[in-house]
């Protein structure tokens, strides 16, 4: 495969990306979202035919470690170090809200990147209530009003982000690293680093009991993801370099993809999405790992790997 496209303009790493709804219904000048160590998230679209930043996201105190745009295509939440989670509209500022940022003391940022102003956004509203470092979010697919977050504090938290209240809190004794909602299951799934993927249901009142929790992995569980058109079935990527795919009707994984290649192997894995049938992975080795999962996954456990 090959590279089509390469966007500059964060000042640190890039910890996280998400993309926005390509529904002609829905659309956004935004096309991209990406958050950094450099503490903001910058949104990217199309001029002339190239991809540019349209404007910085700005307000964190620290790292933006996730970033995730809801169904509606017309808002985003960021997660952070600085242990809060930001609501933004997706939509393009007409002029720079640079004074609504120092009325909120936020610490300043540098706006000029390689020569290029970019515009600053400043958020509608800031969720706090972690302890330490927020790790991941998502939005309900199905109550857009609802968010879950998981964090360095053992805490998979409900928010109401039009209210700007934590309306549920349930805790578990491991580090959260991601989490992820699926609207066929209503069920949440956190990866975490003791090597474990958890199952939450947030409509449960009983907050501090895990549904299933699934054990295979030999390395942190860095990224966790619901199949797109399945109840059941859930991947699950780890520093031990492999992904798990698994029915949660079952405590043991489907199967175990391993790397392809010696470059791959022993590389920690960070990140994993589906793309229809397709599970996407990445980490250390600078590689795009790429398997097929049978089209019928949803109905059974055969599969194949590419």
């Amino acid at each position: 495969s090959e590279c089509v496209s390469e966007m500059r303009g964060h000042e640190s790493a890039v910890k996280c990306v998400a993309a926005a709804s390509l529904d002609p219904v829905k659309k956004s000048k935004v096309e991209i979202l990406s958050g950094s160590q450099d503490r903001t998230a910058i949104a990217w679209g199309s001029k002339g035919g190239q991809r540019k930043p349209l404007y910085a996201a700005r307000g964190h105190t620290d790292s933006v470690e996730a970033v995730a745009v809801n169904p509606a295509n017309t808002h985003f939440v960021t997660a952070s170090a600085d242990s809060t989670i930001r609501f933004w509209s997706l939509a393009v500022p007409k002029e720079s809200e640079d004074a609504e940022l120092e009325a909120q003391d936020a610490t300043p940022m540098v706006k000029k990147r390689k020569g290029v102003n970019i515009m600053t956004k400043a958020a509608i509203g800031t969720l706090s209530g972690h302890v330490g470092a927020v790790t991941s979010v998502c939005f309900d697919a199905d109550r857009e009003s609802n968010v879950y977050s998981g964090g360095w504090d053992h805490s998979v938290r409900t928010w109401d982000v039009a209210a700007g209240v934590n309306v549920a809190t349930s805790l578990c004794d491991k580090v959260i690293l991601d989490v992820d909602y699926s609207a066929h299951s209503q069920l949440i799934a956190t990866g975490h680093a003791d090597r474990s993927v958890r199952l939450w249901d947030p409509r449960s009142s009983d907050n501090t009991v895990v549904k299933l929790r699934l054990s295979s992995h030999k390395g942190f569980v860095s990224s966790v993801a619901w199949a797109p058109n399945s109840a059941y079935m859930l991947a699950s990527a780890s520093h031990d370099s492999t992904i798990k795919v698994w029915d949660i009707r079952s405590r043991t994984p489907l199967y175990t993809v391993h790397a392809a290649s010696a470059k791959d192997d022993g590389k920690k894995l960070l990140a994993l999405d589906w793309s229809r049938s397709l599970l996407l992975a990445g980490g250390e080795s600078g590689s795009l790992r790429i398997h097929s999962v049978n089209s019928q996954y949803e109905d059974g456990p055969d599969s194949t790997q590419a």
